[in-house]
């Protein structure tokens, strides 16, 4: 395992490829001189993304100006056979979040990530898919759930390919162009295939890796878990695994991958399912709609606010449990 520590012993990087200069992160990660500090959540971009929904939350962001920036993965649309066209989508996120000028992390989503392709060009770009840094006296840490990727078949593929490009052309009929996707989608694919979709993979060297990390760091009082698929909603064993590292520890898990805001208490934490950032439309639900998190810690206490991105102007306090002691 190797670590990046920063001069004051206040940061800390941990990964495990040290056969690269690539990292999945853009800036440094600065201390803040009082120890409190605020980061911002965004969720998926991807798949099927509406035209300058993500362009607006990074804006927003830069506003705000929080000491670093969380993904919960899922920036491209992803599932290339053809390296270019992979490297090509890339460039356009990475060019925004380039000008963002924040420390931004990245979660390895299963549109980055979901073929023998796309880990090519992903390792290329980004070097390697699983981490953890601690950050005062919190811990982050960055679970890849899409380990063994094993792409999507040619005719969904097409049809996945249509409905991006329909959007693209009338982002005001995305709804419309997004139900029918789901339409043909249902008739293509067996339940097993959907929940197969859903299903984590997490490997036992990733596994050993975190275990590693939390053994390190035994003394924070907060630690963060970033992952693409919310495994919480799975009977996936090596997720319970991850678990059991973290049963003896105040810990909030950050997901995505479903596009609708929801959280929900496990073993007496948060678990905060990201709704989207400029994914496409999963449904009407209370949760349905395009956001940012933004997070404090400040005295001790952690506190989550969501801004909806079709009322930025207004900061809607979004409580989890009250006010969460760290």
């Amino acid at each position: 395992m190797y670590t990046l520590t920063d001069q004051k012993k206040a940061v800390e990087i941990y990964f495990e490829n040290v056969s690269t200069d690539k990292r999945p992160w853009f800036s440094d990660l600065k201390p803040t001189k009082t120890g409190d500090y605020s980061f911002a959540v965004v969720g998926d971009r991807c798949g099927i993304t509406t035209p300058g929904v993500f362009e607006k939350g990074l804006e927003l962001v830069q506003v705000l100006k929080p000491d670093f920036v969380l993904s919960v993965g899922d920036l491209i649309e992803g599932y290339w056979n053809n390296e270019a066209e992979a490297h090509e989508e890339w460039d356009y996120v990475d060019h925004l979040l380039t000008k963002l000028d924040l420390p931004f992390f990245h979660v390895v989503g299963n549109h980055d990530y979901g073929n023998e392709t796309m880990v090519k060009v992903w390792r290329e770009r980004k070097g390697f898919e699983y981490y953890a840094f601690r950050y005062h006296d919190a811990l982050f840490l960055f679970v890849n759930t899409e380990e063994s990727p094993e792409g999507m078949s040619g005719d969904f593929l097409e049809v996945f390919r249509k409905v991006t490009e329909d959007v693209k052309r009338e982002p005001e009929k995305s709804k419309e162009h997004v139900q029918e996707f789901f339409n043909q989608m249902m008739s293509k694919a067996s339940k097993e295939d959907l929940e197969k979709g859903n299903h984590p993979n997490i490997s036992d060297k990733q596994l050993a890796f975190f275990e590693n990390v939390l053994k390190e760091n035994q003394d924070v009082n907060q630690t963060f878990v970033l992952m693409h698929k919310p495994a919480w909603k799975t009977k996936d064993t090596q997720f319970q695994r991850l678990e059991e590292m973290l049963k003896d520890r105040k810990y909030t898990m950050f997901a995505g991958h479903l596009h609708q805001l929801e959280v929900m208490k496990r073993n007496g934490r948060d678990h905060i399912q990201m709704g989207r950032t400029g994914a496409c439309w999963h449904g009407e639900a209370v949760g349905s709609i395009d956001h940012i998190l933004w997070v404090t810690v400040r005295n001790g206490e952690t506190n989550f606010h969501v801004i909806d991105l079709n009322g930025a102007s207004t900061l809607e306090k979004f409580t989890v449990n009250e006010k969460s002691k760290r």
